[in-house]
């Protein structure tokens, strides 16, 4: 098990060995979900990152400050 500190600008530092073993190099993209208090984190797949970026454009009909606010709870 690795301790990182969250620093002031909300970055941490992943340990080495858990970037060797993700195989993950700078500026590679990387998910985080959370699911019961936990956060697991992987490197995101090429297909993700597409799908993602394709998907950014395409929401903003739910992109209104009402929106956020009526889904901040879920």
């Amino acid at each position: 098990m690795h301790i990182s500190r969250l620093a002031a600008d909300n970055r941490a530092l992943i340990p080495q060995d858990v970037r060797d073993a993700l195989g993950l190099k700078e500026g590679d993209p990387i998910l985080f979900s959370v699911k019961d208090g936990q956060a697991v984190i992987r490197k995101a797949p090429i297909v993700d990152t597409a799908y993602l970026k394709a998907l950014e454009g395409s929401l903003s009909e739910w992109a209104s400050p009402e929106d956020d606010e009526a889904f901040d709870d879920l």
